[in-house]
């Protein structure tokens, strides 16, 4: 008992010594940030030649203001998120007597559209949750860029001597991901990527990436758009397996080239279940290139061509820009002029045909889309 107290009495005098010795000369200090962003758009619209449902043409237009606010805190090694999304259009694209829904965004709406959190827990390792901005580095044909998955993803990454990266893999679960109600359907994503030097100023891309949407019979019938149907059945197997070549140069002039193509190996289980055989039309190719910037430059342009399957992927989460979503060929070119360091003005001309309709006059029929936008970056 008596050695039990002296230890005890020990314990204390050298926890109240250390408590009283000097902190340390060089403490690393914690790193605190605050950011305010703001994305905004201006954009209008005419679609022309679009074959309807009675078999005639007729033409659209429209108009459609967008603001992007966005608040970001950095705590050391985390950074917690909030963005809100406010669009104002003169048209109305949700009404309950339309069959489908083109768009990813409500033309009347205020919501929340970013709420994060992310860890930066090593220089090689990131995690982050809540509903953020898709890791992946998809392009449209997959993922549209104004959508948000709403889960968890880890980013693993290895840098060279410049921190540059070299070697990247990013594991990602989402559910519930579209602005509108998609029922929960789930995503589940697991992308690797090589970086490797080209030239001087040139680096090239090497990535793929395995998709694999869940629940997709969820899915609301006005947001599954162009997917096919076989014997009743939706299409619901979607594993999509993706390849993407991008190859970057900096320099007074930036340029950029991308190739995307992806397949759908799930599209033959569905077929199988409906008593049919597998379709070809579960592919999709994207080519596109840019040259300039609104950045750094004071010119951009771009030009993309794009082929995708009736069931190359799910359609609600592709692009909403080309007017089908899936079973679609067309083009698109795209002028952007800096006016300010914060604001560019661009015009965009587009040229499309649904080449797998159900209506065989359609099918050759092309549609033209010509917007002017003006897109605010501060």
């Amino acid at each position: 008992m008596r050695r039990g107290t002296i230890g005890l009495l020990l314990i204390l005098a050298a926890a109240r010594a250390a408590a009283q010795e000097p902190a340390p000369l060089f403490q690393p200090e914690k790193q605190y940030s605050f950011k305010l962003k703001l994305d905004a758009l201006w954009r209008e619209e005419w679609t022309a030649d679009i074959f309807d449902a009675a078999g005639r043409f007729r033409n659209e237009d429209r108009w459609r203001l967008r603001a992007l606010p966005r608040v970001e805190i950095g705590l050391d090694k985390v950074t917690l998120g909030v963005g809100g999304d406010f669009n104002w259009s003169s048209d109305k694209n949700y009404l309950p007597s339309q069959a489908i829904i083109r768009d990813n965004y409500r033309s009347r709406d205020a919501r929340v559209d970013l709420a994060f959190a992310r860890w930066q827990v090593s220089n090689g390792v990131r995690l982050e949750g809540g509903r953020f901005e898709m890791p992946g580095a998809l392009t449209e044909m997959l993922w549209d860029r104004d959508l948000r998955p709403q889960g968890g993803a880890l980013t693993l990454e290895a840098r060279d001597e410049g921190a540059r990266p070299r070697l990247g893999l990013t594991l990602l679960a989402a559910r519930g991901s579209h602005v509108f109600d998609d029922g929960g359907v789930g995503l589940l994503l697991a992308s690797g990527a090589g970086f490797f030097g080209a030239g001087e100023h040139g680096r090239v891309e090497l990535r793929g990436s395995f998709l694999k949407f869940t629940g997709v019979e969820k899915l609301e019938p006005r947001i599954r758009r162009q997917n096919s149907r076989l014997g009743g059945l939706v299409f619901q197997d979607y594993d999509v397996l993706d390849a993407i070549a991008r190859f970057r140069r900096d320099g007074a002039v930036p340029l950029q080239v991308v190739a995307d193509l992806s397949w759908n190996f799930g599209a033959g289980k569905t077929a199988r279940a409906a008593g049919e055989a597998p379709r070809k039309n579960r592919r999709g190719l994207w080519l596109a290139a840019v040259l300039g910037s609104t950045r750094t430059a004071r010119f951009r342009g771009e030009y993309t061509f794009a082929r995708v399957d009736k069931d190359a992927t799910v359609a609600a989460y592709a692009t909403d820009d080309f007017f089908w979503s899936t079973g679609w060929l067309g083009h698109r070119g795209d002028l952007g002029i800096k006016v300010t360091d914060n604001i560019a003005f661009h015009m965009v001309g587009q040229l499309q045909r649904f080449k797998d309709s159900a209506r065989i006059e359609e099918r050759d029929h092309w549609v033209k889309r010509y917007r002017y936008e003006i897109r605010l970056s501060y």
